[in-house]
């Protein structure tokens, strides 16, 4: 059964991983997963760091430990082979979950289910303070674990303290080597910085009452159990080339003060990783276990095909915890640049402007018109005519920005052989007048000749003929 969660489960949670490809060093540093135990950490080693406030962990995995059983020489049968330590295999199955009830304090649970195996033929040891001799299996539900554990540093520190406070409670077999059958408790500091972690703790195991030791003659005998001081430190190094993975390795030792049955203090070395399935919190574990301190005192079986005899364990798990990748400060920028300002809004659409009103082009006004006349066949100005065209020029020099138009004409007699031109002439005439003796610009004024196409008299009388040897001057204002 777990085998298929751990094959199905991490495929179906990473579709929800979201991008992996920003996500940066630090950022990698601060992803955190329940350790075995169910306590924020490594594979075993608790960190300084602790579930956020409401953030629930979840934790399943599957693991063996290759250890010495407490020194038994005076139960060994008589044997050729010289006394030594027996060994045996501790095969665990836990699932964890944890809370976060404030952003530095976390409480965990976790039950596991243990299973000791050996087959030490005439040799013997102490278990838990049960005495097992040759070959033998025991399995059952183990101690239940429970913890709480307290940050004195802020989450996004870059160095983290913490205190743990845990016990074990006698929910196991209490006649096997499982479970001594009373309560065992305990507190442990630990310190993360980078990738590093330093943790200590101490746990005060107890003793086995008579009521529940094997030793002969049963039920008479009590043993006491030796405390255990665990010292643990692991390297938490992000792996660059796989993006939210990172490499762990552990040490971890347990020594043992006091007590009856001591055995010696196992050390184990563990290396593996930890592969996080996107930023969904889902996280694969898989590390290998060496118990160098058993290797060193009981090693002669070790072979290829008998690697459990070498001191060799591991673990598999799969774990979850949220991420918070939003709460993490962005990088520093490459060089100092402003901060871009967001886009502005769009803004909100608006109507079109009315088209303004179409201005019709300006008429020029006609601001006055005068009328002088000549003799027949004549272009020279009378005195009557020079005395209109002053007063013209006056006007003219009184609005600058005026114009004349001065038409000549001619009455019928005039309008033909060398005087043909003589209605242009009569308009040039007044406009030499009015630029030579007054000073008026030349530009300002236009000449036109009409000969006798628009008469204004009648050209059958004297009367009409010199009405019609004219030149008109139209006065006009832009």
């Amino acid at each position: 059964m777990f085998i298929l969660c751990f094959v199905l489960v991490p495929p179906l949670f990473a579709q929800y991983g979201g991008a992996t490809a920003s996500i940066t060093r630090d950022q990698q540093l601060s992803f955190v997963a329940p350790t075995w135990s169910g306590e924020t950490g490594l594979f075993t080693t608790i960190t300084g760091d602790t579930l956020r406030r409401g953030d629930l962990s979840f934790g399943i995995y599957y693991q063996d430990w290759r250890l010495l059983a407490g020194p038994a020489p005076d139960f060994v049968p008589p044997s050729r082979r010289s006394y030594k330590d027996m060994s045996y295999a501790l095969t665990r199955l836990s699932l964890s979950a944890g809370f976060g009830l404030t952003d530095r304090w976390e409480v965990s649970g976790m039950v596991p289910f243990d299973k000791l195996t050996g087959k030490g033929g005439d040799r013997a040891g102490f278990i838990n303070g049960w005495l097992y001799q040759g070959r033998f299996s025991d399995s059952g539900v183990g101690n239940v674990h429970l913890a709480t554990k307290f940050g004195f540093t802020a989450v996004d520190s870059s160095s983290k303290l913490a205190m743990s406070v845990f016990t074990d409670l006698p929910t196991g077999d209490k006649n096997s080597g499982i479970s001594s059958g009373n309560a065992n408790y305990g507190v442990g500091l630990h310190w993360t910085a980078g990738v590093a972690t330093l943790a200590g703790t101490y746990a005060v195991i107890g003793k086995r009452d008579a009521t529940h030791s094997n030793i002969p003659p049963a039920g008479t005998t009590p043993i006491d159990l030796p405390n255990e001081l665990r010292v643990d430190a692991g390297l938490n190094v992000p792996v660059h080339f796989w993006r939210t993975t990172n490499w762990i390795s552990e040490a971890n030792a347990i020594f043992y003060n006091g007590g009856d049955r001591k055995p010696k203090a196992p050390i184990n070395l563990v290396t593996g990783f930890r592969h996080w399935f996107g930023t969904s919190g889902w996280a694969l574990n898989a590390a290998a276990r060496w118990n160098a301190a058993k290797f060193s005192k009981d090693h002669g079986d070790c072979r290829v095909t008998e690697l459990a005899d070498c001191g060799l364990g591991g673990l598999v798990g799969l774990t979850f915890a949220p991420l918070h990748l939003a709460r993490l400060a962005p990088p520093p920028p490459p060089a100092p640049a402003p901060v871009p300002m967001p886009p502005p809004p769009p803004p909100a659409p608006i109507a079109p402007p009315e088209a303004p009103p179409v201005t019709p082009p300006r008429v020029p006004t006609e601001i006055r018109t005068d009328e002088i006349h000549f003799e027949p066949g004549s272009a020279r100005l009378t005195n009557i005519a020079k005395a209109i065209l002053d007063d013209v020029a006056l006007r003219m020099k009184q609005e600058p920005t005026s114009t004349a138009i001065v038409i000549g004409y001619t009455d019928n007699r005039e309008a033909t052989g060398p005087n043909s031109d003589l209605d242009r002439r009569r308009a040039e005439a007044v406009r030499d007048y009015l630029v030579s003796r007054h000073g008026i610009d030349p530009s300002r004024i236009t000449v036109e000749g009409r000969d006798a196409r628009e008469p204004v008299g009648d050209n059958n009388t004297a009367e009409g003929r010199l009405k019609n040897r004219r030149v008109v001057i139209r006065l006009m204002l832009p």
